[in-house]
């Protein structure tokens, strides 16, 4: 080697040095053996975030590589040649560049997946992401993942909440709430699918200004055509959906939000706004008019608008959600339900508590029992009002009728207990222990609560049928477990003959059959002196009194009813 050529090759890598370059080999680990990969990012060597330009070789069936001259840090991409075809190293969210500070930066990758063809379950996760193709948005698409509630039956219709978020942490926060707060044991909320849309990258950009555009121009139009004529109508058509769509934006997505709602063709019924504003005043002078304009104007099926502000935002954020609630309270409108909540948060930390309050405002009107003046009321109105509101199809539920039943016992209703022990049958929600199938309730309970409302021929009747039907409907722990109030129940109507005919039924049933694990002696005991008493203080029945006060006698035991020389001394 002559003393030039060093001196040239020393002098380039002096250079190289100086402006941070040097040559680097690349290589990625892919998911197919048919994936032809590009590699795409911040410098020349690299396309210049032209998704198509530099092609890595195949080493493997499964290995990737290129080796390039680079600037550090560098930043940078795998695709299949567009931006609809990212390839997914760690995360889903936002799909982050991935970095090289320096040369002995990890220049090793596996690709998880691309970004058009996700296959969520081989990742571990519990919703499905689709790729949906479109003729409106940048990049000619978006990934949606959707959240099927986990009882999905495609016979029922279930409401669905849209985030524009998709991509971000607030889809996790929405999808974690939606499922908590259905079913067992809150339900507080229907079963609800869940759409976030993922808004991608555009030339090493994200798309999610141009599709949340705070101007409402071209792009921001785009994908209001995106979602109005492609991804709802994809929705509905795959997926069994009630018609009640809400979409969940935060800050640039809370003031999407209103251009939406000022949209004629507006598909939505719903809308949580975090931390909003009202970019457009400043290009659109009278964009505040026609919000107050179309809120005082709107006249379709009720209409649910959350608020939320952050006491740590900024000024002209906070503005913006105030200034809402005085479009809302300056034209008022029945059919839309409107709330302004605000939360001692910042900008981002608001997300989490307001989106809760923002979905339990959404269904606000959800198993509300008490806004329907009386049994009636609710049984004739509330599952229209479901279909109405949310396009439901209800399930009654004896919980859903928890506070109905107490508010009857209250005010000892007995036409509206009548009624509510027929609708209870109607749609067969009562089922205990022995009942092979849901049905009416059981006599037993029935008397009980004719019993705490004073409808006492009606209780003592049931008692009566409730013996009859022991082990059939009745469980027989549930009959002698609350015998007190046959008692009481025979004893304020002073009906003494069916009271002694009642006891000596049920003292034969428990003679013959056990009732509770540890046996029968107590209730026996009790049975006893029950009819032991009653034919001593009202003179009857003398042959089954001596019977049972001998039972008595023979069979003592220390209880709290009686002593042994207080039964002997017993006067039949």
């Amino acid at each position: 080697m002559n003393i030039k050529t060093t001196m040239l090759k020393g002098l380039l890598l002096f250079t190289a040095i100086i402006f941070g370059q040097t040559t680097q080999t690349i290589k990625v680990i892919v998911p197919n053996n048919t994936d032809e990969v590009y590699i795409t990012g911040n410098q020349e060597s690299l396309g210049n975030w032209n998704p198509n330009l530099v092609k890595m070789e195949k080493i493997s069936d499964y290995e990737r590589s290129i080796s390039v001259v680079l600037t550090y840090p560098a930043e940078f991409k795998f695709t299949k040649g567009d931006w609809n075809t990212e390839g997914i190293i760690k995360q889903l969210n936002d799909n982050p560049n991935q970095k090289l500070k320096s040369p002995d930066s990890k220049n090793i990758f596996t690709i998880k997946g691309w970004s058009n063809n996700i296959d969520g379950e081989a990742l571990g996760l519990d919703y499905n992401i689709k790729f949906l193709p479109s003729q409106y948005v940048l990049g000619g698409g978006r990934n949606i993942k959707i959240v099927l509630p986990n009882n999905y039956d495609p016979k029922n219709k279930y409401p669905v909440f849209y985030i524009s978020d998709g991509g971000s942490r607030n889809f996790e926060v929405a999808k974690n709430y939606l499922e908590t707060m259905v079913g067992a044991p809150y339900e507080i909320i229907p079963e609800t699918i869940l759409v976030g849309i993922e808004h991608g990258m555009t030339n090493g950009e994200s798309n999610r200004n141009k599709d949340l555009d705070v101007n409402y121009q071209e792009t921001g139009q785009q994908f209001k055509n995106f979602l109005f004529q492609e991804l709802i109508p994809y929705v509905n058509k795959q997926y069994a959906t009630s018609g009640f769509n809400v979409m969940i934006g935060h800050s640039n997505g809370a003031e999407f939000n209103h251009y939406l709602f000022l949209e004629k063709d507006n598909p939505f019924r719903g809308f949580i706004s975090i931390s909003t504003n009202f970019y457009g005043k400043r290009k659109n002078k009278d964009v505040d008019t026609r919000m107050g304009e179309a809120i005082k104007n709107y006249n379709g099926k009720n209409f649910y608008y959350f608020v939320a502000n952050a006491t740590y935002d900024s000024p002209d954020r906070i503005e913006a959600g105030d200034d809402y609630q005085k479009l809302y309270k300056v034209n008022q409108n029945t059919k839309i339900q409107f709330k302004k909540n605000v939360y001692t948060r910042n900008h981002n930390s608001l997300v989490p508590e307001s989106l809760f309050d923002g979905i339990r405002f959404v269904y606000k009107d959800y198993k509300v029992v008490e806004k329907y003046q009386s049994f009636y009321d609710y049984r004739d109105q509330y599952a229209i009002d479901m279909e109405s509101f949310y396009g439901l199809k209800v399930k009654y539920s004896l919980n859903d009728l928890e506070n109905v039943l107490m508010n009857i016992i209250e005010t000892k209703n007995e036409k509206e207990l009548d009624a509510y022990y027929d609708f209870v049958e109607e749609n067969k929600l009562w089922q205990n222990g022995v009942m092979k199938e849901p049905g009416g309730m059981d006599a037993m309970n029935q008397g009980n609560f004719y019993y705490h409302i004073g409808a006492l021929e009606k209780s003592s009747k049931q008692y009566g049928k409730a013996l009859e039907e022991l082990n059939l409907t009745v469980e027989p722990q549930v009959y002698f477990g609350n015998f007190h109030f046959v008692i009481e129940s025979f004893k304020k109507l002073k009906d003494y003959e069916r009271l002694m005919e009642v006891l000596i039924k049920s003292r034969d049933y428990a003679s013959t059959h056990k009732i509770y694990e540890g046996g029968n002696k107590g209730t026996l005991l009790k049975l006893h002196y029950l009819i032991a008493s009653l034919s001593a203080e009202h003179n009857m029945a003398k042959e089954e009194g001596e019977k049972a006060k001998q039972y008595c006698i023979d069979n003592y035991f220390k209880n709290k009813l009686y002593t042994l020389e207080e039964m002997k001394q017993l006067s039949i």
